[in-house]
């Protein structure tokens, strides 16, 4: 293994060779035990941070002082030498490690809401289809190794620290709520009015005159501010909320497709799956 992934790993028992998965590029690093590993032999720290996929039911770990159980197929981070340590060789240790670099993570943090002790809270956290897609693309390319496989697996390393960042928490609080993209006042009152009735069938016309502008000046003018057309903004948010309540709570798919404001099934599987890459049903049956 190369000496950067040697260092961001820091001090911890040997992985034997054939006995862990390893796909990595210059700032993450993907690790997946092929048998049960023993980690219970040392607490240890990491240069980076760690975010571990339990296979098994459980993981009891002691972080610092601290004892707390792992759940299955669930995120749990760990930050930059905090010391860790699995407290019982009973369990099912099988698990796939994601690493990040600490000065590339800190760097997405300063950059996007400004920053620079990043912090991610000791908790398991939903390991979503997303999420999944984004490591199995990583893997697959780091597999394959075709042309442009390198810029790909960057793009897939940006995508995955900004989704920990808005996902898993930490103490980035400005990623939590999104809704102020813009400093003209009158488009973030545009942005509001979408966020308050995205369940709701409104016009363009209706949310222009929110922002005092004429239908054709507001879209201009909004997409110059927010990277997006304002249809495309508010399908942004209506998929949002689709997911959250996909992964939360147990209301059918047709209940979730009205409450998220789309007028039929059909429509709303289409949209959902374009943007995500999977129906809300396998999106549903992939967090299970």
């Amino acid at each position: 293994m190369e000496q950067k992934w040697s260092k961001i790993l820091g001090h911890m028992q040997r992985i034997e060779s054939g006995s862990v998965d390893i796909y990595v590029n210059d700032c993450m690093g993907i690790f997946i035990t092929k048998e049960p590993f023993d980690f219970s032999e040392i607490q240890h720290i990491h240069k980076g941070y760690e975010f571990v996929i339990p296979y098994g039911p459980s993981a009891p770990y002691k972080v610092e002082s601290s004892y707390v159980k792992m759940e299955q197929k669930k995120v749990f981070p760990f930050n930059v030498e905090q010391p860790h340590q699995a407290v019982d060789d009973s369990f099912d240790s099988r698990l796939l490690a994601l690493f990040l670099d600490a000065d590339y993570m800190r760097g997405l943090a300063d950059s996007i809401c400004r920053v620079q002790q990043l912090s991610f809270y000791n908790q398991s956290f939903a390991y979503d289809a997303y999420l999944k897609s984004l490591l199995l693309t990583f893997i697959e390319e780091s597999r394959n190794k075709q042309g442009g496989h390198d810029l790909i697996t960057q793009s897939i390393a940006n995508q995955v620290g900004v989704y920990l960042l808005r996902n898993i928490g930490n103490n980035c609080s400005a990623l939590k709520d999104e809704k102020h993209y813009s400093q003209k006042n009158n488009i973030n009152q545009a942005i509001e009015f979408i966020y308050e009735n995205y369940w709701n069938n409104f016009s363009l016309n209706e949310v222009a005159q929110v922002a005092h502008l004429s239908p054709h000046h507001f879209s201009r003018v909004f997409k110059a501010e927010v990277g997006q057309t304002p249809f495309e903004f508010l399908l942004g948010i209506k998929i949002k909320k689709a997911k959250e309540l996909l992964r939360h709570g147990d209301k059918s798919i047709t209940e979730i497709c009205f409450e998220c404001g789309f007028n039929t099934s059909s429509y709303f599987t289409r949209v959902f799956s374009k943007k995500v890459g999977l129906t809300p049903t396998a999106f549903r049956e992939l967090l299970l």
